[in-house]
């Protein structure tokens, strides 16, 4: 559970009082590594906090940022953290922010205190391009539509995502479509549902480059099953971009108050395994 370090309100009077609020937040981890390729174990350890700004206009809509303090440099310039504005007409923002077919569809759960490599997740080519990108949101019952834009005159490496998403209490489904400035493509889609204690995602995603005839496929799926405060959590990777098949299986323990003890094992395309365990907080 996420919980306020600090609180700053201020008051501005235009017509009547606007409030704008400041909290500051963070996450931190200790533990014990052994990535992959390397012979011996090692320690990790971090600690980040985050700024979220948040305000009310007196017609009525809201906005914000937010910025972690290791990315204040670089959200300053527009390339880390983000600024939006949200009302009833949906919701905008701009910075580091996903595509709209990455926003939809997302990713299948990973493992491990330190991600492990990040191998659960899907490789969307309209996101290497250079920030600030500007990410639209609307959502109507179980319906969700994103739209983004990234813009680089100088490349030009334009890129540009639509996806959406429609949710129950018990499934979702989503859609997505990318494409670059080269006219590179990338169609993704997934499902999810929640089965009593388990929840179970499916992704797959078709890379389509301009230059071709080439292809790459990506497909995997994710189970994390919940009993009390313990989360086990397994997933399956098959992509083109590797040499093999990812896989991982992994577990955390919530021990309240915002700690909870997590570790993993993941092993990569090219059959190197890596490990972590280690205490995860959120404050």
């Amino acid at each position: 559970m996420k919980r306020i370090l600090a609180t700053t309100t201020i008051l501005a009077m235009s017509a009547g009082f606007a409030a704008a609020e400041v909290t500051l937040s963070g996450d931190a981890r200790m533990g014990i590594i052994s990535d992959f390729g390397g012979a011996d174990a090692v320690f990790t350890s971090r600690a980040r906090v985050t700024f979220t700004l948040s305000g009310e206009s007196d017609s009525g809509f809201s906005f914000g940022a937010s910025f972690g303090a290791h990315e204040a440099e670089g959200a300053a310039e527009g390339e880390a953290g983000s600024v939006w504005i949200e009302g009833a007409f949906g919701k905008l923002s701009m910075g580091d922010v996903d595509h709209g077919d990455k926003a939809a569809v997302g990713n299948i759960s990973g493992v491990g205190l330190t991600d492990l490599g990040d191998l659960n997740e899907v490789d969307y080519d309209n996101s290497n391009t250079t920030l600030p990108r500007a990410l639209y949101e609307y959502s109507t019952g179980g319906l969700a539509f994103y739209l983004s834009v990234g813009l680089d005159n100088a490349a030009p490496s334009n890129s540009y995502g639509v996806g959406v998403k429609y949710s129950t209490d018990t499934f979702a489904v989503a859609l997505g479509y990318g494409q670059d400035s080269d006219e590179d493509t990338q169609v993704s889609v997934s499902a999810s549902a929640n089965l009593g204690a388990a929840t179970v995602k499916a992704i797959y995603s078709q890379y389509d480059a301009a230059w071709g005839p080439f292809t790459a496929d990506e497909m995997g799926m994710s189970v994390d099953y919940t009993a009390g405060a313990a989360t086990i959590t397994a997933f399956y990777m098959d992509s083109d971009w590797d040499v093999g098949p990812a896989y991982g299986l992994g577990a955390s323990y919530d021990l309240g108050g915002g700690a909870s003890l997590v570790g993993g094992v993941a092993v990569n395309g090219s059959d190197d395994t890596a490990w972590d365990l280690g205490l995860s907080f959120s404050f």
